[in-house]
């Protein structure tokens, strides 16, 4: 695999045969928005080593009561896979917000566990539960699971460049290809393209080259992460 420059922090790559595949640091993307993991008591180190978190729920309970004096419930479990995704890796997540928040996704101090699929079926080998403390979940990046796109001029060099960055098309398309336009924006950018035309891969740029259907002049493409609050 083949890392780009990705525009917002190193944690994209690509694979120059195949363009419709980024793919997004699983272990980066959990970092970049949830922090460090949490030191865990002894007990629950080892409980959690081994076993599901869901299985030790009334332990996690008394022991984020314990942190924040405060009562907490489970709010929300998923596992990555049954969505779209662009992860290296897929993961479960369980959230644990206070008892009556009006709305998790915007809560102050949740807690989120998570445990990262470590290859072969889906349904079995998970890593070790990592335990993670956040306020405002919806605004730290954590939830947007695909890469998106962005599409500049090739030369920046060129006296031509900052006309070229504003062309109304180029800027249209960028908007669909952000992330949050769309659940899948290699999907929009497969239908921006030029009557059905492939990106291709340049060494010497190290990027895609493309031609948009609607831009006037041939354009670098780009994966690029989230963006992490």
């Amino acid at each position: 695999m083949q890392t780009l420059a990705a525009s917002r922090c190193e944690l994209v790559s690509a694979d120059p045969r195949w363009w419709d595949c980024p793919r997004l640091d699983t272990a980066g993307h959990i970092s970049a928005s949830l922090g460090d993991a949490l030191d865990l008591p002894e007990h629950l180190a080892e409980h959690l080593d081994n076993h599901w978190a869901s299985d030790h729920e009334p332990a996690l309970l008394r022991w984020f009561a314990r942190l924040t004096h405060n009562n907490y419930e489970h709010v929300h479990r998923d596992n990555t896979y049954n969505h779209d995704n662009d992860f290296s890796s897929n993961f479960v997540f369980s959230v644990f917000a206070p008892v009556d928040s009006s709305d998790w996704l915007w809560a102050q101090d949740v807690f989120v566990v998570v445990e990262i699929h470590q290859g072969g079926d889906v349904r079995s080998n998970y890593g070790p539960a990592a335990v993670f403390r956040v306020d405002c979940l919806a605004e730290t990046g954590f939830l947007d699971w695909v890469c998106g796109w962005f599409a500049s001029p090739i030369n920046p060099a060129s006296i031509n460049y900052l006309a070229d960055a504003e062309h109304p098309e180029l800027q249209a398309a960028n908007d669909r290809l952000g992330i949050g336009y769309s659940s899948h924006p290699t999907s929009e950018l497969r239908q921006l393209l030029w009557q059905e035309s492939e990106p291709v891969w340049s060494e010497r740029l190290n990027c895609y080259v493309a031609r948009l259907a609607d831009v006037p002049f041939a354009v670098r493409v780009e994966p690029v992460a989230p963006y992490y609050g």
